[in-house]
């Protein structure tokens, strides 16, 4: 079955509480947990598994908080990173939602993220521990009292 990441920017709890507690909003499961959501500053990122279904829950919810908050989270902007490796269950989906779909890789939070697991490490790690290497070796040179 498909899964859906989504960013969406710009939000605040209260949308946070009603995707929590909204039961037709499957999350992703992690291990014994069901995940639905991660926060970070001012971004939300949803964990949706089934979001042909889930999606249209959740788009009442954005309305509703745009309405009651006076706020403006953009659908159109917010990004969708699917994880499918069918072809037509995957234009479904961009057919079916209204986010922007990502490409294969997106660069969140200086992360580098990927549909496939396996390229986490070589595109996270080898780069960020070369950048650690050159920054101490620079440092090596500054004089220190």
């Amino acid at each position: 079955m498909p899964t859906l990441t989504t960013i969406i920017q710009h939000s605040t709890r209260s949308p946070v509480t009603a995707v929590r507690q909204q039961k037709r909003i499957k999350g992703i499961q992690i291990g014994k947990e069901e995940v639905k959501l991660s926060l970070f500053a001012d971004d939300m990122i949803l964990y949706m598994d089934n979001p042909k279904e889930s999606t249209s829950e959740l788009l009442e919810i954005i309305e509703q908080f745009n309405n009651v908050a006076g706020y403006k989270i953009n659908a159109q902007k917010s990004v969708a990173f699917l994880y499918t490796n069918n072809e037509t269950e995957e234009r479904g989906i961009r057919e079916s939602i209204p986010f922007t779909i990502a490409p294969k890789i997106i660069r969140y939070l200086g992360i580098n993220l990927m549909r496939d697991v396996k390229g986490l490490y070589s595109r996270n790690y080898k780069s960020l521990l070369k950048d650690i290497e050159e920054d101490t070796k620079r440092w090596e040179n500054i004089p220190c009292s």
